[in-house]
């Protein structure tokens, strides 16, 4: 009996350490709070930092490979991040999908247009709750204070635009 109790304590032990910063309610950052910070390398290798971007408003969406909204935003990211020029950062992160994956994927569709960051565990996507329904995008002031949260594909630049503009 005392060998089964002690394997079961070992067991909810084990799996509150394989959970911790799973995204846990409550640990999931909200409108309003401090963006976490994390660091991805591109599909050509170089490290990208959120906190780089510090003082630029940033679109950070948490795409997929063959996602039908991920891909029905994207003529939408690109006109306004045209629009924009300087003041605008966005970074795709690719949930789930390696850097060979992601790279293929993004020059066979020409998403060359903003740096593709594979997220192979999921672990930032996880960090952000944004691991059940690509795309999620979060809108990130200048502050790196998170202004807005969408899950779902954005419509239109306009609609981008607007809530750049309401920061």
């Amino acid at each position: 009996m005392k060998k089964i109790t002690a394997n079961f304590v070992m067991g909810v032990v084990l799996l509150a350490l394989l959970c911790a910063g799973c995204g846990v309610a409550g640990t999931i950052p909200q409108i309003g709070d401090k963006a976490p910070d994390f660091t991805l390398k591109d599909i050509n290798g170089e490290a990208i930092s959120l906190s780089q971007f510090q003082g630029k408003t940033v679109i950070l969406v948490f795409a997929s490979i063959n996602c039908k909204g991920c891909e029905d935003q994207m003529p939408h990211l690109v006109a306004i991040a045209q629009q924009e020029k300087e003041n605008l950062v966005i970074l795709e992160v690719y949930q789930f999908n390696g850097a060979n994956l992601v790279r293929e994927y993004v020059s066979r569709k020409g998403y060359v247009h903003f740096p593709a960051l594979p997220d192979p565990k999921g672990e930032v996507a996880t960090q952000y709750g944004a691991i059940r329904n690509p795309p999620t995008n979060f809108v990130i002031d200048k502050s790196g204070i998170i202004r807005y949260q969408k899950i779902g594909p954005f419509k239109s630049p306009e609609e981008i635009s607007f809530i750049i503009r309401s920061l």
